[in-house]
């Protein structure tokens, strides 16, 4: 039997196998990511291949992956372990929800040393892409004595508080008629 795609599937997933061009998608997936995100998701998948099978409905509508298999398709991968599932258009909806929304809690000390851990076995520029494409940086303590230096903020910004939403207007006003640069910002 020829190999239906290039990245790595587990052989107890190679029986569910299907086509990801036959799946569908009710457009009205809340979940989206960035370019960057795309390209992590792809190396991911690249490296470690299928540690999750996309979950669609009896119809073939998605539930869960439908971001992976966009990523694949994109990449010219078809073929996917899927897992047909008997549920209603509810569940399916509230299963996707689940599947977007729980993603648990990070302590960020032990997640600090796990990047540590990463940098010291010298991945370290792939640790920043992949921080990145989540909108974060590498922690201050953890880069070089280079690095720190050259970490200098483009703008700095002062926030003033304000009893109450007149007195935010005022001051608003004042700074503006100073040619401040100034905007609102609700905490």
């Amino acid at each position: 039997m020829e190999a239906k795609t290039t990245l790595r599937v587990p052989d107890f997933m190679k029986p569910i196998l299907e086509d990801v061009r036959l799946l569908r998608s009710d457009g009205n997936n809340p979940n989206r990511m960035t370019n960057k995100q795309k390209d992590e998701l792809w190396k991911s998948l690249e490296e470690f291949g299928w540690t999750d099978p996309i979950l669609i409905n009896q119809d073939g509508v998605y539930a869960d992956g439908e971001q992976r298999v966009s990523v694949c398709i994109a990449h010219g991968e078809f073929w996917a372990p899927v897992f047909r599932m008997d549920v209603s258009e509810v569940q399916r909806r509230r299963l996707r929800l689940i599947a977007n929304e729980l993603k648990g809690t990070h302590n960020k000390e032990l997640e600090e040393a796990e990047w540590q851990r990463i940098i010291e076995l010298g991945q370290r520029e792939q640790l920043e892409s992949f921080l990145d494409s989540m909108g974060e940086k590498l922690p201050e303590k953890l880069m070089d004595a280079q690095e720190k230096v050259s970490v200098i903020p483009d703008t700095y910004e002062l926030i003033v508080e304000c009893k109450d939403e007149a007195d935010q207007k005022a001051k608003f006003e004042e700074l503006q008629a100073k040619s401040w640069k100034v905007r609102v910002l609700n905490l």
